[in-house]
């Protein structure tokens, strides 16, 4: 499909070449598909860059629901940083260059993609709640804040001690009572 080889093109070249790589021109010839088409499926090169970081981060992190909760965010938030070390964190990277760059904010990079991402995390730790294996009662939307921003955070100054026991420890505290 025309659409998923721009988005494969553009992630990669966002991977491998950064923004000054990704532009619409390059994203066209890597994927063979004309700049006007890309414009009229993505209003610019933002939203084109974050649809890509969300189809790969969607591949690459899948949140189990099926997994009890703690088990499924215990093991999200692990494959969260190994990606964070790869590929996607460089596009994570890249992504919000490009929204500060462009807008002055990260309003388009929540709506496009961290809203729905979070709304799934959230519902996941509401459910452990609700049985028992999530200990703390603090709202879930603290919760999934406290890890992922943590991560987050860490990741994107270059702080230290990103590890995965870091990232266990940060979710089991957090989950605890």
């Amino acid at each position: 499909m025309a659409a998923t080889a721009v988005l494969d093109a553009a992630y990669r070249l966002s991977a491998t070449e950064g923004l000054r790589g990704a532009t619409i021109q390059a994203i066209a010839a890597a994927s063979g598909v004309s700049k006007m088409t890309i414009y009229k499926w993505w209003e610019g090169r933002l939203q084109l860059l974050i649809d890509a970081y969300m189809r790969q981060a969607t591949l690459l992190l899948p949140l189990s629901e099926a997994m009890p909760p703690a088990d499924a965010i215990h093991a999200h938030a692990q494959q969260y940083l190994v990606a964070l070390h790869g590929d996607l964190g460089r596009v994570q990277l890249a992504v919000l260059a490009e929204c500060m760059a462009e807008t002055g904010n990260s309003e388009v990079f929540v709506a496009r993609y961290l809203r729905m991402r979070r709304k799934l995390g959230v519902s996941v730790i509401r459910r452990g709640q609700r049985g028992g294996s999530i200990a703390s009662q603090r709202p879930a939307e603290a919760l999934y804040d406290q890890i992922y921003g943590t991560i987050f955070y860490r990741f994107q100054f270059g702080l230290g001690g990103l590890d995965k026991a870091f990232v266990a420890n940060l979710v089991a505290t957090t989950f605890s009572a």
